[in-house]
């Protein structure tokens, strides 16, 4: 059964869609994807099974549904499944979606199939135990196949607090915050989650930072020099240290091997 701890949105639905999904936010974490996935050409050559592990309201998913690609989508949240499955009705690629609502601890039981690829997109921060997580996710991806893990960074959280002025560590979150607020409250440590996917038989073939430009730039900034020339730059160092040390937001991108 899925842990009762394990975070639901449902009721927050219109929270994210508005803070996170429409906003510059939102748009540098798809830059970033469609970057990552174009470098190693995953789905280019060939239609891919494709199972996106908590995929929220599909937005990503449904770009990967318009070059053909089949999804699997499922989330613990109906009501972000209803959001997913009615952006792929507009979009009408109906045919390239099921949904299945699901914790990350149920989908062994509701799939008895391993994918091309598998996505799990800013989850495992809001999950009790990501290592168990992690191992769901390397069973599910094909020898062959390829891991994408994105994630909430403890060093960006740490970092944004302190240029806040918030100069100790982070207290741990009221109650309230952990069942109401939409600023996730477990973030990981890079390392830590590279160390995971290593441990498991993957191949970590990109590291890479998001928002390690915009969320520490001051807003009359962000407006002077645009979102275009941001993600330029988010691009040109966001494979590097120490500014990926620093990001918002991490994203892995893992190949199983066949052998």
């Amino acid at each position: 059964m899925t842990s009762p701890s394990d975070r639901n949105f449902n009721g927050l639905t219109t929270r994210f869609k508005n803070n996170i999904y429409g906003t510059p936010k939102g748009m540098l974490r798809l830059y970033a994807l469609r970057e990552d996935f174009a470098k190693f050409k995953i789905g280019d050559k060939e239609l891919l099974s494709i199972l996106d592990a908590g995929g929220g309201m599909g937005q990503f998913s449904s770009e990967l549904a318009e070059k053909g690609h089949k999804i699997e989508l499922c989330d613990i949240s109906s009501e972000m499944l209803d959001g997913a499955r009615s952006l792929f009705i507009e979009q009408g690629l109906e045919s390239q979606g099921h949904f299945t609502q699901c914790g990350i601890q149920d989908i062994p039981q509701r799939y008895d199939q391993q994918f091309d690829l598998v996505m799990n997109h800013a989850v495992l921060e809001w999950l009790v135990d990501p290592t168990e997580a992690l191992n769901i996710l390397y069973r599910q991806t094909k020898p062959g196949g390829w891991l994408s893990v994105m994630f909430y960074n403890v060093h960006g959280r740490t970092w944004r607090g302190l240029m806040n002025g918030k100069l100790h560590a982070p207290a741990t979150s009221s109650e309230r915050m952990a069942k109401e607020g939409i600023a996730p409250q477990q973030p990981l440590e890079p390392q830590w989650v590279y160390d995971q996917l290593v441990d498991l038989g993957l191949e970590v073939k990109s590291w890479r930072g998001i928002r390690f430009v915009y969320d520490h730039m001051h807003q009359k900034i962000r407006d002077r020099v645009g979102l275009e020339a941001i993600a330029a730059s988010e691009s040109e160092f966001g494979y590097q240290a120490p500014y990926k040390d620093l990001a918002r937001y991490v994203h892995m991108l893992c190949y199983k091997p066949e052998t």
